[in-house]
């Protein structure tokens, strides 16, 4: 299962299905499985759930978890459990990977029994076949954490998994899928895991180490083709960062336009440096089907995008926008707030530099205090962060800490002012390619803007909007 947990802000564009339960259950030999992607039933979860534990009656539920859901996956063991009180539960993903110490000694360590830390395909797999050969002995189980007599042990690390050794995802176990994006049947494909660059305030390195893996490019190939097949009309590559390799993104672009499956559209997130070192990549892009490109920006102040360790940023940002919407590529850039040294000015200055560039949709986020990052680190070192431990206002967009010059509550106003003159700018909403996409989706938008403004006078903004 995963949580039902979104960041509001992004329910009227995608609901994005959970690409890594699917994988985890293409590589479970000899098993009934199913996956349910909570955030496509987000409305009376209590009554789904027992009824979903009633008819299947599993013998293990997985949980998949970032740290904003935690709390939710603590709920839907109870849940479960209040089904059947023997089920086995286990707890997976980035919370459950970086955190596992800190669960298994705190309040909510019964309501798991294991704890899967890193990838989970070989190791929630090896935990279910030593569930069902009756041994018990968990003890061999590489990234596995497990409870007897209410303590938990800790097994040594897993290796990093050979992805060439993997099964395609099983997608035709899911329960749920309503996955959308701008109003299109989509899915999601991962071409590679994990990223070298040095990044302070992302976890992913936390996770993989500074390294890169890739799946060959028939198996990519081979999964568009059975989605265009199934009548999927777009896809997200999920990748961490696919930028890394350019000649290889061009490579997958050429595959894609030679096999006639340029007729799907696709969305991506990518690097500025990525973009920017090559201009046949975007030309390459617009001809392949690429629509949507996710653009981490961060920031147009330089002192802030070396604090956060980006690299190659700021002198090929425009350069980047530019060449993407050249081809009719829809850019929407990232961007980040609320550094440590960040005053009013600066708010106000990333706004104005968000508007001057013209990416056709800004996503403004505050700079949050991810368990385990170097950004956490840091600003527990000058006592920044607000908000230590309920990570469910972690979602990116809700002010955990203040700055040197902005208490918190100043720093929510500051965004919420630069916010209310941005998003409702003539020259944003005239020129913006993601508002004229589908005028049908107008009302969405606009009553997320609302949303905007309401979550940002409570200091709540785009809190999940699910309900049990």
């Amino acid at each position: 299962m995963a949580m039902p947990d979104t960041v509001s802000a992004l329910d009227p564009v995608m609901r994005v299905p959970n690409l890594g339960l699917c994988s985890i259950a293409g590589n479970m030999d000899g098993c009934d499985v199913k996956v349910v992607d909570l955030v496509f039933h987000n409305r009376h979860i209590t009554r789904f759930l027992t009824q979903l534990m009633e008819e299947f009656r599993p013998e293990i539920v997985g949980l998949s978890a970032m740290s904003f859901q935690y709390a939710s996956a603590c709920r839907v063991s109870r849940i479960c459990r209040v089904v059947d009180p023997g089920v086995k539960v286990a707890l997976g993903g980035y919370h459950a990977s970086l955190l596992y110490q800190n669960i298994a000694s705190g309040t909510e360590a019964e309501l798991f029994d294991f704890l899967i830390r890193g990838e989970g395909e070989v190791t929630f797999a090896g935990l279910v076949h030593k569930i069902i050969s009756g041994k018990g002995d968990f003890s061999k189980v590489p990234g596995l954490s497990f409870r007897i007599n209410n303590k938990f042990y800790h097994n040594g690390p897993a290796s990093l998994v050979d992805l060439d050794t993997l099964k395609p995802p099983n997608r035709g176990c899911r329960i749920l899928d309503r996955a959308r994006f701008l109003g299109h049947s989509f899915d999601c494909v991962e071409t590679s895991r994990g990223c070298t660059m040095g990044c302070r305030f992302c976890s992913i390195t936390r996770m993989y180490g500074r390294s890169i893996r890739k799946f060959s490019l028939e198996r990519v190939i081979g999964e568009l083709r059975q989605l265009k097949h199934k009548g999927t009309e777009g896809v997200f590559f999920v990748d961490d960062n696919i930028t890394l390799d350019v000649p290889r993104l061009k490579r997958l672009s050429s595959r894609i336009i030679a096999e006639q499956l340029n007729t799907l559209s696709y969305a991506i997130q990518a690097s500025v440096p990525g973009i920017a070192s090559d201009p046949e990549l975007a030309e390459l892009l617009g001809r392949a089907g690429f629509r949507w490109v996710f653009l981490g920006i961060e920031s147009g102040i330089s002192k802030n995008l070396k604090s956060m360790g980006k690299v190659g940023v700021f002198n090929n940002t425009r350069r980047a926008v530019s060449l993407l919407q050249e081809q009719g590529i829809c850019v929407f850039g990232g961007f980040i707030l609320g550094h440590p040294g960040d005053d009013e000015v600066d708010i106000i200055s990333t706004f104005k530099f968000a508007l001057d560039l013209g990416v056709d949709h800004p996503i403004m986020q505050c700079l949050t205090p991810y368990p385990k990052t170097e950004t956490r680190e840091q600003l527990l070192k000058r006592d920044l962060i607000t908000n230590l431990d309920d990570f469910s206002r972690y979602n990116g967009f809700i002010c955990n800490v203040r700055t040197e010059h902005l208490s918190n509550q100043e720093l929510n106003r500051a965004i919420f002012r630069g916010g209310m003159k941005l998003y409702f700018h003539p020259t944003y909403l005239s020129r913006s390619r993601f508002w004229k996409y589908k005028p049908s989706l107008w009302p969405e938008l606009i009553m997320n803007n609302i949303r905007y403004q309401m979550g940002a006078l409570r200091g709540n903004i785009f809190a999940s909007r699910h309900r049990w």
